[in-house]
């Protein structure tokens, strides 16, 4: 097969093409920033959205020059990670990214050594993270909540108070969910439930043009091994005939071969009606959501291993779920009061084996196993005019969830920028002390001249001169020696962001996310030496 020519771009005018690429999406996307930011018209193939969410905005940019759309690309890329990761902090993530971009090619083509001066980027940013950690506090209460919602959604005051009220009703081991609405408001359902990120092993068990399944009164079969052939749910489905009024619901690490095909032609024929789902997770995960399923489900863990044959299945076996909602890619299950025994049971167990993890990802995975079977569910289903409208605001809704569930985990710093300024300010003062060479402090000066940035964009758009309200803010600050001083957009003033109906807040893990993001697309782009792209 011939391979198409490619076309080349060395030193600084391939990193000057990537770098304009980056800036382009990242100017586009500021405009969105803060409650003076404007919308923007996206032309997309399912039809015209105007929007304010930036992440929305940011998915659709993509540059007809080749080497400039590699620059936004990778930029793009790390907006939708911080996304992905907390929620929330795209437009931040861009606006800091573009900064030090900017600032920073200016110093790698005046300063000899490259390396130290991103060495330096690095340390300053990571001294930048402990500064805004410092500065958090903990959410106490709903209205603070709200407040967080309120300025992530960009001022909608029903999503904001309908997000606060789930998360205080689910807490922080619950689940939250948006969905499309039928009406124009949005409504918030509460419930007691698990969320599983898998479903039907078949589309064939599913129903309508959503392909979904509403089932009450399950009966529940958990199994802790691969079910392949007909023997293996031969017995337990002869089981599960004796209650022909309940449909069976099967949960085993993986249903394949005849045995999905004999669940399948019962289920279709309507001699037995069931279905089956794969358990979440890979490898050993899924043995253990399957246990957390069991307990849920006050069903028994059909382990072979342990004695059991599946042969010989006993009724005992057996649980039962009030209500499994079932689609091709995710289950929620609701249990009956009467599981509640076994659910404190199970989550006794995973609290004793959670002081016996070495591994932070094995604890976080363990958190995430504990929340789903301890918490609540909130269901949010957003309504709109239209379904354009529906889906600008879900999409700002989905953000603002992001913001209050990073919120309750990590607390909250100063909004509107300050937290960022507060973060430079100590660099600035900070970088007398440093010893390293000129190009490494060249790299803290690169980071604290861009964490002022988020200030100065958000005053731009509010029509204000962002380089004088960044100094004075900045002067208030030292005055005060507060980080919590800062520039209420939508009140106009200079004050302590705390205070007042309305206090200025942002998510601490959405804060951090955005600068780490922003970082490592600097690096990345500022090191570069050759651009290879198609002709």
């Amino acid at each position: 097969m011939e391979r198409k020519p490619r076309h080349i771009l060395q030193g600084i005018d391939a990193r000057t093409r990537l770098l304009s690429g980056a800036l382009q999406l990242a100017k586009v996307v500021a405009k969105t920033y803060g409650p003076g930011g404007r919308t923007v018209v996206l032309d997309r193939f399912a039809g015209l959205l105007s929007t304010k969410d930036g992440v929305t905005v940011a998915r659709e940019v993509q540059l007809s020059n080749k080497t400039e759309d590699m620059g936004c690309q990778i930029l793009k890329q790390a907006c939708l990670k911080v996304n992905e990761q907390v929620g929330d902090g795209t437009t931040t993530a861009a606006i800091l990214a573009a900064a030090l971009i900017q600032e920073g090619h200016q110093q790698a083509i005046a300063q000899p050594n490259l390396q130290e001066l991103l060495q330096g980027v690095r340390d300053a940013a990571a001294e930048a993270v402990v500064v805004i950690r410092q500065t958090a506090t903990p959410v106490k209460d709903q209205k603070t909540l709200e407040h967080v919602a309120r300025i992530a959604c960009n001022g909608d005051n029903e999503v904001a108070v309908s997000l606060a009220e789930a998360c205080m009703a689910v807490g922080k081991d619950g689940t939250i969910t948006v969905e499309d609405g039928h009406g124009v408001s949005t409504v918030l359902e509460l419930k007691e439930g698990m969320e599983l990120d898998a479903g039907a092993a078949s589309p064939t068990f599913l129903e309508g043009e959503r392909l979904e399944r509403d089932i009450e009164g399950a009966i529940v079969a958990v199994v802790g091994t691969p079910l392949r052939v007909v023997e293996d749910v031969r017995s337990l489905m002869e089981a599960a005939s004796q209650w022909p009024q309940n449909e069976l619901v099967v949960f085993a690490p993986l249903i394949e071969g005849g045995a999905l095909t004999t669940l399948l032609l019962n289920h279709t024929q309507k001699i037995l009606r069931c279905c089956a789902v794969a358990a979440p997770g890979v490898h050993q995960r899924k043995l253990l959501y399957l246990q957390d399923i069991a307990a849920l489900a006050n069903a028994s863990f059909i382990d072979p291993t342990a004695g059991y044959a599946l042969s010989n299945w006993d009724a005992e076996w057996f649980g039962s779920f009030r209500r499994a909602h079932i689609r091709q890619n995710t289950t929620l299950l609701e249990a009956y009061p009467d599981a509640n025994a076994s659910i404190q049971a199970r989550l006794q167990a995973l609290r004793a084996e959670e002081g016996t993890l070495t591994s932070e990802y094995d604890r976080d995975n363990l958190r995430e196993r504990m929340a789903k079977l301890s918490g609540g569910l909130a269901v949010l289903r957003v309504g709109g005019f239209s379904e354009a409208a529906m889906k600008e605001r879900r999409a700002r809704i989905e953000d603002a969830l992001g913001a209050v569930k990073a919120a309750l985990k990590e607390g909250v710093v100063p909004g509107a920028g300050s937290v960022y300024l507060w973060a430079g300010l100590h660099l600035a003062a900070g970088l007398v002390k440093q010893n390293g060479s000129d190009s490494y402090r060249a790299g803290w000066k690169v980071v604290y001249r861009a964490l002022s940035k988020p200030l100065e964009v958000l005053a731009n758009n509010s029509g204000k001169p962002g380089s004088t309200l960044r100094d004075q803010v900045a002067e208030s600050m030292s005055d005060s020696e507060c980080g919590w001083i800062g520039w209420d957009a939508s009140g106009g003033k200079i004050r302590d962001l705390r205070e007042g109906a309305a206090p200025v807040l942002d998510p601490c893990g959405v804060a951090v996310g955005a600068l780490e993001a922003a970082v490592s697309v600097a690096v990345t782009l500022l090191t570069v030496e050759g651009a290879v792209t198609l002709a």
